[in-house]
């Protein structure tokens, strides 16, 4: 049997009626349409399915009609039973004697986290509609990626602001990025339906905001290490989001809204239109959105701040997409995404007084990106497809910062970081042998990835131009693959305490020429002792290749007293070449990740599922620049791999030649090489250590009742501990719970109310407090708790002229808690702890949506 699995808890009562408003589309996704929109399962026969077409659906049904409707003249048959729709033809048995248990059924549907068709990864899974996104209030994916418990709203995220430390936490492009497990926004992958994109900026991180929420059907991520299935940067996990397959008609939102503390007034449209013929189906989507700024001057805990201080900047974005298929024939079928993005911010910074013509800065980036995607897919004999993938992706960010001084301007920094991305992908995927328990199933493959990256910055100032970082730099990789699932123990064995067993395996090899070769395998288990409970084991390695930008950066060699250092015991004369930048030698950052889960879906207590995780990652080799405190360095035990005592002529003669523009003295006296008494490497290396621990919570249940009404409770909680070791020899310090880091706890509980045309929403949000250790005594800094309420209202199809309309009232941060305040090193640094705490307050949105 093969199946669709589309909710892993069955949510919905069998006869109870809802609309349906389906376009004509393949039947497997029509199919999988309903039952997600019923909260039920969908099992069918793989063949059968294959190549067949579903009329559009349009009305009000119980799930049996829809089924039925879509199944009318395919000779196919439909049981619904115990949440789960059987779909068969007419001489197959019924379910009762079929495989059984959810473990034991295969999908026509490849799920984030595996290769194989069917095999639920071992891995804890997140999956998130658009509609359920919509419904907490959330309008855009950036949000949503900010609203994850997994995830840290540091890294690379608009609301950065100035003044914190880390060397991720910066704004430079007003871009957003997930940032699971705080591991950084470049050790999480994100994918497009499976693809790549490129890169945002000097970061290896994915602008996930630059995809419109109007063209997503649903988000998958997975909070485990997932190298061995997908390469470089999936350890932290990955998000997967997927676009709507099919669509006919067209919708249009108008939306409004602003905080009632001030700024952030946001105006957005955006249009989705699709058609879906017989054999093909195209959508395109665009959205515009332009966000005024939120200025330290609007926030009471800012009052300390210059008033024209940028806490949010200002924004105007552009976002399309298009993506298509085509039925070549019934075996062959070719589809295709492409995605644009065009982005405009503005920050302000003064340093001196109100006006930043006096003494300050005023930066106005600007990204464009775009990617295409084109896919052939073969149906095989025997159940086996073959794919044939490729992308081509750019990202250009163009820098602008001009700094002002007594009201003219001083200088400028200009100059882009140009990111691009090649893939060529063949893969192959089927049942290689049948066992007792299931199909043993296999997916192989192989491809080429190129990542470059076009470094062109300068300064510019009224004697000339000087350039600054210039550097265009690719990196090529080869790579092999190969999963295997392996059910075990099927239901249908009726063996005792062993309701389902299955293990999975895959390994993956990819070769960087000039700089490594990484192996990375992974193991998994899932073992559920009777029905309703399933425990899953995972095991695994990871990897994260250094930027571009850390290893080709160039670097430094600046010449300073050894007496800066704390030392004493050399002569005045003595000097010390002091190394920063970027390092040609680096190697692939690795870690080893285990999670164990448990999943309970009691059958006392209909439509409820609990799930807990443990989770562990040891991540070594992390890329660096070490150096924290200079206070006796040359003597200092912590850092004597770093320093190179009484260095040969020859080693400082290197160490100068290979800078970037030879040395730079700041001795005041003349150079002489006989005078270094040390060489000090603070370049980026592959040094720092950091283990993270901890354990996640969800929990899903859903009441229906006669009146049609339903009410969906979800909860999500996430504990994080973390230590890092900067290098071998200096204690581990906190990386959790400490300001500009991820707090040791972050929750989000919601309850949805649907009712006909209505659907309200109430979600509370908790973001832990952190300890403030910059200083000593230490401080607390308070946790922030707060509630958004969403209403929606929809007109239906007999309002004529008003038909066919939703309108959705939003307050997000309903009781408008703020932001705790900080000390800060400069009195032009914001009061607050941006990479945590939002400043945007209270903020109320209205929109319109019209379907046609």
């Amino acid at each position: 049997m093969a199946g669709l699995s589309v909710s892993s808890v069955s949510r919905a009562q069998e006869d109870i009626a809802r609309d349906y408003d389906l376009a004509a589309q393949d039947l497997k996704y029509a199919l999988r349409d309903v039952a997600r929109q019923s909260g039920l399962e969908l099992v069918a026969a793989s063949d059968a399915l294959r190549g067949r077409r579903a009329a559009a659906l349009k009305g009000h049904y119980t799930p049996d009609e829809a089924v039925a409707l879509l199944l009318h003249g395919t000779g196919l048959t439909a049981e619904i039973s115990g949440g789960t729709v059987y779909i068969r033809g007419r001489s197959e048995p019924p379910q009762s004697a079929a495989t059984g248990g959810t473990a034991d059924r295969l999908t026509d549907i490849v799920v984030t986290g595996t290769r194989i068709r069917g095999a639920l990864p071992a891995s804890p899974t997140i999956t998130q509609t658009q509609d359920e996104i919509r419904k907490s209030g959330l309008t855009n994916l950036g949000d949503f990626a900010r609203s994850l418990p997994q995830s840290f709203a540091g890294g690379q995220n608009p609301g950065v602001t100035v003044g914190v430390t880390g060397e991720t936490n910066e704004n430079v492009s007003s871009a957003s990025s997930l940032n699971l497990r705080g591991l950084g926004p470049d050790a999480t992958l994100t994918l497009l339906n499976g693809h790549r994109l490129a890169y945002n900026s000097a970061q290896q991180a994915i602008d996930i905001s630059a995809i419109p929420l109007a063209a997503v059907d649903r988000i998958e991520i997975i909070t485990d290490g997932a190298s061995a299935i997908y390469g470089s940067d999936a350890v932290a996990g990955v998000a997967n989001v997927i676009l709507k397959r099919s669509f006919d008609g067209v919708s249009a939102t108008a939306r409004g809204g602003a905080s009632t503390d001030g700024g952030d007034r946001q105006q957005e449209y955006s249009v989705v239109a699709g058609t879906t013929g017989a054999r093909s189906g195209f959508i395109v989507s665009y959205d515009f959105e332009r966000d005024t700024p939120i200025l330290a001057g609007q926030r009471s805990y800012t009052n300390a701040t210059f008033p024209t201080t940028t806490l949010l900047p200002a924004q105007r974005h552009h976002s399309a997409i298009l993506n298509g298929y085509w039925d070549v024939d019934s075996a062959l079928t070719a589809s295709v995404d492409a995605v644009y993005s065009s982005r405009h911010s503005a920050t302000v910074q003064p340093l001196a007084s109100d006006d930043y013509a006096d003494l300050g800065y005023r930066r106005t980036p600007a990204v464009r990106s775009y990617a295409i995607s084109p896919k052939i897919e073969w149906a095989l004999p025997r159940g086996w497809t073959a794919t044939l993938l490729g992308t081509y992706a750019e990202d250009k960010t163009d820098l602008n910062s001009r700094f002002f001084s007594v009201g003219a301007l001083s200088f400028a920094s200009t100059g882009s970081y140009r990111n691009r991305s090649t893939l060529i992908e063949l893969n192959v995927e089927g049942s290689l042998m049948t066992l007792p328990g299931g199909d043993v199933r296999v997916a192989l493959g192989g491809g080429y990835r190129s990542n470059g990256l076009d470094a062109n910055l300068k300064t510019e100032r009224a004697g000339g131009t000087t350039p600054t970082v210039q550097f265009s730099k690719s990196r090529k990789s080869y790579y092999g693959f190969g999963e295997v699932h392996v059910p075990i123990v099927s239901s249908a064995q009726e063996i005792p305490f062993v309701d389902h067993l299955s293990v999975s395996g895959a390994a993956r090899y990819e070769n960087y020429p000039g700089m490594a070769s990484v192996a990375t395998p992974k193991l998994g288990l899932v073992y559920a002792p009777w029905r309703g409970v399933e425990l899953k084991f995972s095991w695994g390695r990871s990897f994260k290749t250094p930027t571009l930008y850390q290893q080709f950066l160039g670097y430094d060699a600046e010449l300073v007293p050894a007496s800066y250092f704390g030392s004493t015991s050399y002569p005045a004369s003595a000097t010390a070449l002091f190394l920063v930048g970027g390092n040609p030698d680096l190697k692939p950052e690795r870690a080893s990740t285990w999670t164990a889960s448990i999943v309970v879906r009691p059958a006392s207590i209909p439509h409820l599922k609990v799930e807990g995780s443990v989770f562990h990652v040891r991540y070594k080799d992390r890329i660096t620049q070490p150096i924290s405190s200079y206070e006796g360095l040359l003597t200092n035990p912590a850092y004597a791999a770093l320093v190179n005592l009484n260095p040969a002529l020859g080693d400082v003669g290197t160490a100068v030649g290979d800078s970037k523009s030879g040395v730079e003295n700041f001795t005041g006296l003349p150079y002489d090489p006989a005078d270094v008494v040390a060489i000090i490497d603070s370049r980026y290396l592959n040094i720092a250590r950091q283990t993270v621990s901890g354990i996640d919570i969800a929990a899903d249940y859903r009441l229906e009742f006669a009146s049609q009404d339903t009410v969906t409770l979800s909860g999500s909680a996430s504990y994080i501990h973390s230590k890092q070791e900067l290098t071998p020899n200096t204690a581990a310090i906190p990386a959790a719970g400490v300001i500009f880091n991820p707090p040791h706890w972050r929750a989000r509980a919601g309850a949805v109310w649907d009712r006909e045309a209505f659907t309200v929403s109430a979600y509370g949000n908790y973001i832990g407090g952190v300890t403030d250790n910059r200083s000593i005594p230490e401080q607390s800094v308070r946790p922030m708790t707060t509630v958004d309420l969403t209403a929606v209202y929809r007109t239906g199809d007999s309002a004529k002229a008003l038909s066919n309309i939703e309108i959705t009232l939003s307050v997000l941060n309903l009781f408008n808690d703020k932001p705790d305040r900080i000390k800060t090193s400069a009195p032009y640094y914001p009061a607050y702890d941006s990479t945590n705490y939002s400043v945007v307050g209270r903020f109320v949105s209205l929109s319109v949506t019209k379907h046609l």
